[in-house]
């Protein structure tokens, strides 16, 4: 208890009890119902309010008329410093004008004495000025210390020097002949008066200086004044200071420090009620605080770490295992701990057949055995719905995984039990280990359920190891589907053409329009690398209209321009993805029906095998645009799987024979047997045949015994940008095998 009867705080530990009102100190300040029973003395409570109140008032009032005296004492000297100064700077600029005027004249006079050429009327004009600028400077002028009656003095010399020499008003007219003579002394007359007036100017500044004077007393004045306010200030701080440590102060240190342990985590820690006022009252509160805050983090602790359903750890849990092992300075940096992700096959035929409590009772009995296949060091969790992992404590060649991926398997081969059913189960299983590389929990986590994902596409029941050069693939892959979306849009994509040509005469008859991405930080892609892709996302419906309505109106200039090239044709590959939407089969019409891009001379191209895929919606879809006067070619044919019967309904114009058949030695007898029998097919249905692929002579001799019209490959000419493309068109080169070669 503090000096005065005053109440304190006391920290006790959480064994000792707390003491009860009777056991209380002889000086404890008794609480209010003590008090009104004549037992003790009030609590001062109020007393002290009043005390600090007045002590606060006291320090306000300082601080107030400090402030007051200082701002209207700073204004005081201001208001003086302005003054000084103004009337300095209009005494200075008068002064200063006067003697320029003066100098000017004087150098007039000079000429007028020494018979130069002169302005008589402009003479007297500056007498005049200079007159007018004395009066002023005389009104201007305080009368102390001289300084009126001296420029008064000066203009009176300054007029008798003039009249002295014949050069005061009238007196010029009449002024003849050279006075050389009297030019020193009219000059010297004059110096004495420009030095009059400097005198003057030095006497302004004598005044600045007693107006600082008078400044520099204000301003001791206003700091005399202030001081004072300050010391009165720092009493009442240091009264206010004393009282509010000796009843206050001390005794919420002791709630601070209990404070503290309670936010280090200490909730078990307990505060000594000695005292019956507010801070007594205060002390109990905390008490109860502390243990309802205990008992809630011990509740909260166990829900946010745990799966309330299986009563395994949870993700949060998990991830907080695995950061422990990544962490600075740990002792399990150096070891490996292996993460293995295990994913219920077909856990939502169990919902839709068993209910919700069902799918939950499976879990709960599943949960149960994988806690029966780790061992004690491992940790297993739910990450959610039917997902569940184990983190395999020191695994440092990942076998320990793989043999707790063996016995999930073996246990999961026990039928489960759930009411009168009974379930076969099986689980996808993918596994990743910690390196001393791996940068944070989640990509461990992300590398394990890569992996899973693998087993699952795998079969099904399949334990995955991480892939690393799978993951890359994959990441690879989803970052170009997330920058498909952009390609058009911001103008990434590029048009490559490849020349179709007469076997026989070398003529370009036609070209193939080959798209290129130009990613921004990939580079040139070709269409191997994402069209694909865009066929999964859907953005091949953009990049195949932008192909073809760039390549038709980029042949229909080239036709335009070049008279020989009046029957060029361009080819534009088209996807069956593209054939089904209504939507995107309208933008396909639309850009055919406008005379533009002149159909007649487009060529659309479809492979065998994707047509086979879709031959209904595929079929009826090329139909239709057969009525825009396109031809329809089959792409890569003799790869794909369609029958003759089916070849025979197809709105087909060209066949394009798969590079596939000229690879090798195209003159063996099985490929120039297939060769023969596919052109024999195009003849017998009246259809045009190009051969892709023709990368050697002996393939185009081959091609050409066999009677093939019309092939493209790098023997002849490989994609080009069109302006190359417009330049070989331009020149009516006929495309023919290198000199040198056998044909």
């Amino acid at each position: 208890m503090t000096q005065g009867g005053h109440a304190q705080v006391t920290e006790v530990p959480a064994s000792r009890s707390v003491p009860d009102e009777g056991s209380a100190p002889d000086d404890q300040i008794p609480g209010p119902a003590a008090v009104r029973a004549g037992t003790g003395r009030p609590a001062r409570t109020w007393s002290l309010q009043r005390e600090w109140s007045k002590a606060f008032m006291l320090m306000l009032v300082a601080l107030l008329v400090g402030a007051a005296a200082t701002v209207i004492g700073v204004r005081g000297v201001m208001d003086q410093v302005q003054h000084t100064a103004g009337q300095l700077h209009l005494e200075s600029d008068t002064v200063a004008d006067l003697r320029s005027a003066l100098e000017a004249h004087e150098q007039a006079a000079i000429q007028l004495l020494s018979e130069a050429p002169t302005d008589t009327s402009a003479f007297l004009q500056q007498q005049q000025d200079i007159s007018r600028r004395f009066d002023e400077a005389a009104a201007v002028l305080p009368a102390e210390r001289d300084m009126r009656a001296t420029v008064i003095k000066a203009r009176g010399t300054w007029q008798d020097n003039l009249a002295a020499h014949g050069l005061w008003g009238s007196q010029v007219k009449s002024l003849r002949g050279t006075h050389v003579a009297e030019v020193a002394a009219f000059a010297a007359s004059g110096a004495g008066v420009r030095a009059v007036l400097a005198g003057i100017q030095r006497s302004s500044l004598d005044a600045l200086d007693t107006g600082l004077a008078y400044s520099a007393e204000l301003q001791q004045m206003v700091i005399a004044a202030r001081s004072a306010l300050f010391a009165l200030a720092a009493a009442g701080v240091v009264y206010f200071r004393s009282r509010m440590v000796r009843y206050l102060v001390r005794p919420v240190e002791g709630l601070h420090r209990g404070v503290l342990k309670l936010q280090a985590g200490d909730y078990s820690h307990r505060i000594d009620v000695v005292r019956h006022d507010e801070l007594g009252e205060l002390a109990g509160a905390f008490n109860s605080m502390a243990a309802a805050v205990h008992d809630s983090h011990v509740a909260l602790t166990h829900r946010a770490t745990h799966d309330p359903l299986t009563g395994l750890a949870n993700r949060a849990a998990l991830t907080e295992c695995l950061s422990a092992s990544l962490g600075p300075g740990t002792d399990r940096k150096a070891r490996h701990e292996g993460l293995l992700i295990i994913d219920v096959d077909d856990f939502k035929d169990v919902n839709d057949s068993l209910g919700h409590e069902g799918g939950d009772a499976l879990l709960m009995q599943l949960a149960k055995r994988l806690q029966g296949c780790v061992r004690a060091q491992d940790l297993v969790a739910r990450l959610g719905g039917d997902e569940f992992a184990v983190v395999v404590m020191d695994d440092g060649c990942s076998s320990v995984t793989g043999e707790i991926a063996g016995r999930i398997h073996d246990a999961l081969c026990v039928p489960f039990s759930v009411g009168e059913v009974r379930l076969k189960v099986t689980a996808s299983m993918g596994a990743a280990r910690r390196r001393p590389e791996t940068g944070d929990p989640a990509e461990l986590l992300r590398q394990a359920d890569f992996a899973m994902y693998m087993a699952k596409h795998g079969g099904k029941g399949r334990y995955q190891l991480f892939d690393a050069q799978g993951y890359d693939e994959m990441t690879y892959r989803a970052a170009l589907r997330a920058d498909l979306a952009a390609a058009v849009p911001a103008r990434q994509l590029r048009l490559d053409y490849q020349p179709v040509a007469d076997l026989r005469t070398g003529e370009i008859l036609g070209v193939e329009a080959l798209v290129r991405w130009e990613h921004p930080t990939l580079g040139r892609l070709g269409p191997a690398e994402f069209i694909p892709l865009a066929e999964e996302t859907g953005d091949i419906d953009a990049i195949g209209c932008w192909v073809l309505e760039t390549a038709s109106r980029q042949a229909a200039g080239w036709r335009r321009s070049m008279d020989h090239c009046a029957d060029l044709w361009v080819s534009v590959n088209l996807s069956t993805l593209q054939l089904p939407s209504p939507r995107n089969l309208a933008t396909i019409q639309r850009i055919l029906a406008d005379p533009a891009a002149q159909a007649d001379k487009v060529v659309l191209e479809v492979t065998e095998t994707a047509l086979a895929t879709s031959v209904d919606g595929g079929v009826a879809a090329l139909s239709g645009l057969k009525g825009f006067g396109v031809r329809i070619a089959i792409d890569d044919f003799g790869t794909g799987f369609s029958s003759l019967s089916t070849l025979a309904v197809l709105p087909a114009d060209i066949l394009k024979i798969d590079r596939s058949f000229l690879s090798g030695q195209a003159s063996d007898a099985p490929s120039a047997a297939m060769l023969e029998g596919i052109l024999g097919l195009a003849s017998k249905l009246d259809l045009d045949v190009v051969a892709e692929g023709i990368e050697d002579p002996e393939q185009l001799a081959v091609l050409r015994d066999l009677g093939c019209g019309m092939g493209q490959g790098y023997l002849l000419a490989g994609p080009s940008p069109s302006p190359v493309i417009e330049a070989l068109l331009a020149s009516g080169t006929r495309l023919q095998p290198p000199a040198g070669t056998d044909t």
